[in-house]
């Protein structure tokens, strides 16, 4: 007998997400340090972060990762308020490819850090950070970021949030807002 879809008043499972950080790093010229994963079908830019640990707090979440993705040594009074959140449904596995996704998505929260211009090396090895698709730490110009995004680019590329120069815009003019921005993917 196939299986059949609980009726619509049923509870079902929520899905599993993976807690996590995302930094908006902003040096005094308001340009954004942004990371590149590479994946098979086109590269994805956004804010530096990961996944919170057990036990871990955000602040000590948004340091930690960092110091391994940047090589940026974070002050815990220095980590910025919560800017933004976000849930990203989207499968997630080990990093790797080789394992099916142990997540459904993501709880994403973003914290504002500006910073003095640094030249990004990360703790991680090359090895490592390519072991999670991640391949390049750059500057961007705000005005930059939507050429990121260009169709006629070859070959494009996505940002997330998909709407991320208007978030690094607002933040740059803005300051940290009064409430978090719940952020659409």
């Amino acid at each position: 007998m196939p299986p059949t879809l609980p009726r619509v008043n049923e509870p079902v499972d929520p899905p599993a997400l993976r807690p996590a950080v995302r930094v908006v790093l902003l040096d005094e010229e308001d340009r954004a340090l942004l990371v590149r994963w590479s994946f098979a079908d086109r590269d994805v830019w956004g804010t530096p972060g990961g996944g919170i640990e057990p036990g871990e707090s955000h602040h000590d979440a948004v340091r930690r990762e960092l110091r391994e993705e940047t090589g940026l040594a974070l002050a815990a009074e220095d980590c910025g308020p919560c800017v933004a959140h976000r849930t990203h449904l989207i499968a997630l596995g080990n990093g790797s490819g080789d394992e099916p996704a142990r997540w459904d998505g993501q709880e994403e929260w973003f914290y504002l850090v500006r910073v003095p211009a640094f030249t990004p090396r990360g703790t991680l090895t090359d090895e490592e950070l390519r072991a999670e698709s991640l391949h390049e730490l750059a500057w961007w110009h705000l005005d930059e970021v939507d050429r990121l995004t260009d169709p006629t680019a070859a070959p494009p590329a996505l940002t997330t949030p998909r709407r991320l120069a208007d978030l690094l815009r607002a933040l740059a003019a803005d300051g940290a807002p009064a409430q978090p921005f719940e952020l659409a993917v």
